[in-house]
């Protein structure tokens, strides 16, 4: 009764053994239990997010200042062209990497991977599936696809409720009666509202579900017993797994465990997020914003280990040695990735499922409000993005060096640069040939003039990238998702040649938001349900 009288609200109060196998049943329930009382909130708006604005709007307008700072026309147009240049680049390795993954996951679709580890192997998935206020009949699309997975009676089914989610006793009654028999078993821990110190989000759900679950799991000798290994893996209400998702990461894991790989308690396993879900019922914005998101997770997100994002696994070794999740974070997915680094001091690995996860995308029921959803949703993806940051520079003093520093490159670079200020940099580039009427290039042929190779950087390099994305995204619904839209070829068109308002337009509501959470501080971090009014009215096939 004396652990019931600790407050659980936050991380770990008690250290741990340095060899993972010396991590005992006794040691992982203690630590599931005792915890130490979190530190106040800081609702300061002076915070490292602001460093991340000023940072932001710096390069944004690199063009116009660095011509008065440098006093050079010629070095202003050269940096321009360089950086130009390698967004381009990075655009073209990103689709490079997607046709690699997707020949991957077409590998790892076709393969059956139970044959590779004994059926009777002692391994346990916990899912955690945090609601709060979701469309049922969304939740349930995702519990199906999980009760179709070839190792469905591997899965211990955490539903990780809010304490205010509406009509839960009716909801978790439903549950019972529809999947009881499917699974090993189904938990319904209710997240209490109003923790000390906590805020309302998902990383606050989530850590308080996977600790019920592991307190569930533990209490029955017979379990612990049957279990030598538990992987966890943690998704959105809105998320179809591919039919062999748990035996391709029960086959990857175990191949990691024999071959005595020392990261294997160092990775999160990711697979490609589509989002494909109804997603030709979308406004161009939600549509566009969907794509380029599945690209860079599997063109830059996973192969340079950037970030885990919205659906994702891992050991629960991991999760002991990094505290599970921090209850004060408002992005889930990089907010366990940083805590997971400051428990185990090292860099953690990234590592592909080759089996696709379809995520439902933002929608509203008209078209104007399919917009302001997708608004919200880049939003609260800006808001959360600058406040892991303010996290990750308040623990770098906690983080190993090394893995800090390949950490913040790749987290400005990706969010900062790729994500929020390439298309305004390139718009802000505009005002190069006002700045500097009279510069020429003595070696450019005429009538080309200097202007002309920010043309072709700028605007038409980008413009065929974007149009090979459109071609990508026709294979993989077909030959990876076996998801049959309804797109005619002049909506293509149409769609391919807004791509890059559309990014101007993604790029004006982060930096937006980054002011919002400078000027608000933590206070503008409040979890908004995303509308979801399209993701069931039509059944699509996995």
């Amino acid at each position: 009764m004396a652990a019931e009288e600790i407050p659980r609200t936050a991380s770990l109060a008690e250290s741990l053994p340095s060899d993972d196998g010396a991590l005992s049943s006794s040691i992982i329930v203690r630590h599931a239990q005792r915890l130490k009382r979190l530190k106040p909130l800081n609702f300061s708006v002076l915070r490292w997010n602001l460093l991340w604005l000023f940072i932001i709007l710096c390069f944004i307008t690199l063009p116009i200042w660095l011509r008065f700072v440098s006093q050079s026309c010629q070095v202003t147009y050269y940096v321009i062209l360089s950086v130009l240049f390698w967004l381009d680049l990075v655009w073209l390795l990103a689709l490079i990497f997607s046709i690699y993954t997707l020949i991957k996951l077409k590998y790892g679709m076709a393969t059956d991977h139970k044959i590779t580890y004994p059926a009777d192997t002692p391994l346990i998935h916990l899912i955690i599936l945090t609601i709060y206020k979701d469309d049922m009949g969304v939740v349930c699309r995702t519990i199906d696809s999980l009760a179709e997975q070839t190792e469905a009676k591997r899965i211990l089914l955490v539903m990780a409720w809010e304490s205010r989610t509406p009509e839960r006793d009716k909801r978790t009654e439903l549950i019972q009666k529809r999947y009881t028999d499917k699974f090993h078993s189904i938990i319904f821990p209710v997240h209490p509202y109003g923790l000390e110190n906590e805020i309302a989000s998902k990383a606050a759900n989530a850590n308080w579900g996977l600790r019920e679950a592991i307190r569930y799991l533990m209490a029955d000798e017979d379990k612990k017993k049957n279990i030598n290994h538990v992987m966890v893996t943690t998704c959105d209400a809105d998320t179809l797994f591919h039919a062999k998702y748990f035996e391709a990461l029960t086959a990857d894991y175990l191949r990691c465990i024999k071959t005595n790989d020392p990261s294997v308690h160092r990775t999160i396993w990711q697979a490609p997020l589509f989002y494909n879900w109804n997603l030709d019922q979308n406004s161009f914005p939600v549509r566009i914003t969907g794509l380029v998101r599945s690209l860079m997770t599997m063109g830059l997100l996973i192969p340079y280990n950037v970030n885990p994002m919205s659906c994702f696994s891992f050991s629960l070794t991991l999760a002991v040695r990094g505290g599970y999740w921090h209850p004060q974070i408002f992005m889930d997915d990089v907010g366990y990735l940083l805590t997971m680094m400051i428990g185990t001091q090292r860099r953690i690995r990234i590592r592909l499922v080759p089996v696709p996860v379809r995520s439902g995308p933002t929608s509203g029921d008209t078209w104007l409000n399919d917009v302001k959803e997708w608004y919200i949703q880049v939003r609260r993806w800006g808001i959360g993005t600058a406040d892991n940051f303010h996290y990750f520079a308040v623990k770098i003093p906690r983080l190993p060096i090394l893995a800090s520093c390949v950490f913040a490159i790749g987290y400005f670079l990706y969010y900062g640069v790729i994500l929020c200020s390439a298309s305004l940099f390139n718009v802000s580039s505009v005002f190069f040939p006002l700045l500097c009427p009279k510069f020429e290039l003595h070696w450019l042929p005429k009538p080309f003039e200097p202007f002309h190779l920010q043309i072709l950087l700028g605007i038409i390099v980008p413009q065929l990238l974007y149009g090979i994305l459109f071609i990508l995204d026709a294979i993989w619904c077909r030959w990876t998702l076996n998801v049959k839209e309804d797109i005619f070829i002049l909506r293509n068109i149409l769609h391919w040649i807004l791509t890059p308002f559309t990014m101007i337009a993604l790029s004006c509501v982060q930096l937006w938001s980054y002011i919002v959470l400078a000027v608000q501080g933590k206070k503008a971090c409040i979890h908004k349900v995303a509308g979801k009014a399209t993701l069931a009215q039509i059944h699509s096939e996995v």
